[in-house]
């Protein structure tokens, strides 16, 4: 006798319940996925669900205050018989709390159910700053949000956090990130859900700023892209078909540990010759500092934008840093793009043209042919909605 694989979980027989519960997220997904609305008959058509049961699942949805009637003026199809209606969700019925940090600042944003922010906020973290110093501090933060906000606690799906370093995406812990003093074997997901109750997901943060900006920002290549997060050391994330590479629920790929001289300078890892010791802001503004005369990075950005001889010959120390890693990369994991983020537009943009330019005509050396490279300015607004959909797809794993 066959078995239906769609009707077995973790190798049992799903019960009606089950059954039940599954057709729910899943007409929920499609009406959360389809913001300008969708109608009870469209669902029919894409799941193939029959219409009794998409028209109760509809039924118990709003009964809910979860989805609602939308886009009344949405143009109708050109048929005779009753209008159909489209449903959006309920922005008010559900919202999430994302997290990003570093060892320069973090920032927090609660999201409703559309995808609207609510509350924002930031702060910066002093020089040195220690783990229990974050914790105390992103508490404080959540603390903050949740009053300031006046969301309703009932409402809260959890709390998503990108964290720096490698990060146990499972067991919700910070595993090292040297960065931040005693920042090793940090169980970030348990303190934070003893103190709100909430459940918590937790990423790498140049993970989550890559699926932010290819769910987003519509970035082209949608097969996989290769992420840099260049803050105060060198972020790494491979997105391979929207899912970021993950071994045993480890996230992996930590760049800025990759040697670039095996005799070099120390890191706080322990290494010698790590990218991130000779690739970071604080280097970077050193250097163009002593080499350029630049002051501070507006005036870096200023002359990025004017062409500067001088300050591009300075970057160019960087940059060829940047290139021998990419190069590394494309060797080792053949992405079809390179995303490069920084604090800084134009210096993104920059480090993004030196690759474009380093690959251009030497596809016959590298595994892929022709490399779409994009550079970005980080935004914590969009890194912390990519912490959100942490929360939100989770939700939509499990039963309402």
């Amino acid at each position: 006798m066959s078995v239906n694989r769609e009707s077995i979980v973790a190798g049992k027989p799903l019960r009606s319940n089950d059954i039940r519960q599954r057709n729910e997220r899943l007409v929920l997904n499609l009406i959360y996925a389809h913001s300008s609305g969708i109608s009870q008959s469209e669902i029919v058509a894409i799941t193939g669900l029959k219409p009794p049961t998409v028209f109760r699942i509809f039924s118990e949805l709003e009964a809910k205050g979860i989805i609602r009637v939308c886009n009344e003026d949405k143009e109708q199809p050109d048929r005779k018989g009753r209008r159909p209606s489209y449903y959006c969700v309920n922005p008010d019925s559900f919202c999430a709390i994302e997290l990003d940090f570093s060892s320069y600042s973090a920032s927090i944003v609660v999201v409703d159910f559309a995808g609207g922010v609510v509350h924002q906020d930031s702060s910066d973290f002093p020089a040195g700053v220690d783990a229990p110093a974050v914790n105390r501090k992103l508490k404080s933060l959540i603390r903050r949000a949740i009053d300031s906000s006046g969301v309703s606690e009932g409402r809260i799906l959890g709390i998503g956090v990108g964290a720096p370093g490698i990060v146990d995406t499972v067991g919700g812990r910070v595993v090292r990130y040297p960065r931040i003093l005693s920042m090793s074997d940090f169980p970030i997901g348990d303190i934070l859900h003893s103190a709100f109750g909430l459940p918590v997901y937790i990423h790498n943060n140049c993970a989550v700023v890559a699926l932010s900006e290819q769910r987003y920002r519509k970035l082209d290549a949608s097969h996989s892209i290769f992420a840099f997060l260049i803050r105060s050391g060198v972020g790494g994330a491979f997105i391979q078909d929207g899912a970021a590479f993950v071994n045993h629920d480890m996230t992996a790929l930590e760049v800025g540990h990759f040697s670039v001289d095996a005799k070099g300078n120390q890191c706080e890892c322990g290494a010698r010759g790590c990218l991130e010791t000779y690739l970071n802001e604080e280097k970077i503004l050193s250097y163009l500092a002593a080499q350029a005369g630049c002051s501070n990075w507006d005036e870096i950005e200023r002359r990025l934008v004017d062409r500067d001889k001088t300050v591009i010959a300075a970057l160019r120390e960087f940059s060829s840093l940047l290139v021998y890693t990419a190069t590394n990369v494309a060797n080792l994991l053949n992405p079809n793009a390179f995303l490069v983020v920084t604090r800084y537009e134009h210096l993104a943009e920059f480090f993004a043209e030196e690759l474009r330019s380093s690959f251009a005509g030497k596809g016959h050396l590298l595994p892929i042919t022709e490399l779409e490279v994009v550079g970005r300015k980080y935004d914590p607004i969009l890194a912390c909605k990519g912490a959100c959909d942490l929360v939100f797809d989770h939700f939509f794993q499990e039963a309402i």
